[in-house]
């Protein structure tokens, strides 16, 4: 398959356009053909700032087979359980695993947190967001509704969706649409932020028109190393140009994934600093939790190399409080004699569960407690 023809096998249908700008009616099921657009029932609706935000609804895969609720507050943070009359002074933004997906809202982390240390933490992750796009929505919402203390929860998967253009593109699926995102050069360290191709619900209906398509993505390097990574040799120049990197000499998958990986955290990084001056200039802290997939701790317990280990490297060398949840996990597998499968078992239903989210919470608390001042009430 050529760069045409895995764009034109990508493209959204208009009645999937249709689903995504319009407003939502939480009452209403989501037909199944439109289920593949973000969320199913837990609609995400176009934004033109920060791709997309989210809506009231329900969506099933939660535990027991059951179904989570989701409900937002009027400033678009999920609903807040606990404490919701007292000032907050915790914000916390990334993708699904900070909006905590496949379970209802008084099962997220935040919450448990919150009902430990007697005051509200509010939850603005949106899921499938990158961190960039969480960086983005901190800006927006620190603007109106600001608190001292931010936590930026970066997933594995989050790295590389901030090169990400049109997130259908790397997916290779319908129904996932075009994003704020970066361009970085690895070669000279440098990186440049890009808006949303598509800034108005009108402006989203050209995701219909191939000539638009063909004309907006067609050396987009993203599409270049996927298409690299499928086989396809006569696209490693643009690969390289496109990401600042060496790929003459490439002969696997394996290489260009790795730079495309190096390219990725690279991407973080840059979103890091812009998180830092945001901050810095408003007189906030900032913290960093690093939050993986199922298989991804998995590695972990087993001792396998890190994916992100250059980022990690980079990170210690920073004056900024980090917790990564492998630590918590390597932790808490050594004291069971189970395969790592089984371990985490009671933690994962693809996001976290709900005891995975309590597990989440109690792994961070004690760093928490020792960040905000004063202490919660209960550390007074």
């Amino acid at each position: 398959m050529n760069a045409r023809e895995y764009l034109l096998s990508i493209m959204p249908t208009r009645e999937m356009v249709d689903h995504f700008v319009t407003p939502h009616d939480a009452s209403k099921h989501v037909p199944e053909e439109l289920s593949r657009i973000m969320c199913n029932n837990a609609k995400s609706a176009f934004h033109p700032e920060i791709g997309w935000s989210v809506c009231d609804g329900f969506r099933s895969g939660s535990v027991d087979d059951s179904k989570g609720f989701y409900t937002y507050d009027a400033d678009g943070a999920r609903h807040m359980v606990n404490y919701p009359d007292l000032p907050c002074r915790v914000h916390t933004f990334g993708n699904s695993f900070t909006h905590c997906d496949q379970v209802s809202n008084g099962e997220t982390w935040q919450e448990y947190l919150a009902a430990h240390l007697l005051e509200p933490i509010l939850n603005y992750g949106i899921g499938g967001h990158s961190v960039y796009q969480a960086y983005r929505r901190m800006r927006m919402v620190e603007t109106e509704h600001p608190a001292e203390y931010i936590i930026l929860n970066v997933w594995d998967d989050d790295h590389f969706r901030n090169l990400d253009a049109w997130r259908s593109i790397r997916m290779g699926r319908q129904g996932r649409f075009t994003l704020p995102h970066l361009r970085v050069n690895l070669e000279t360290q440098t990186f440049e932020e890009r808006e949303n191709l598509c800034q108005t619900p009108e402006e989203v209906y050209r995701m219909c028109d191939s000539d638009w398509i063909w004309e907006t993505f067609f050396d987009d390097p993203i599409l270049h190393a996927v298409l690299a990574r499928k086989g396809a040799k006569d696209t490693l120049n643009v690969v390289a140009r496109g990401l600042g990197g060496d790929l003459k000499n490439a002969e696997s998958d394996a290489e260009v994934y790795k730079l495309h990986t190096e390219a990725a955290l690279f991407a973080t990084r840059c979103t890091i600093e812009l998180a830092e001056q945001f901050t810095r200039a408003n007189n906030k802290k900032l913290l960093i939790i690093l939050s993986f997939s199922r298989r991804s701790v998995a590695d972990a317990l087993l001792g396998k190399p890190l994916f992100d280990q250059t980022f990690k490297d980079w990170l210690a060398n920073k004056d900024l409080p980090v917790i990564d949840l492998r630590d918590a996990f390597r932790e808490e597998y050594a004291r069971h004699k189970v395969d790592a499968d089984e371990f985490l078992e009671p933690y994962y239903i693809g996001h976290h569960t709900p005891r995975g989210n309590f597990f989440f919470a109690w792994a961070i608390k004690s760093r928490i407690v020792e960040w905000l001042h004063p202490k919660p009430l209960p550390y007074r």
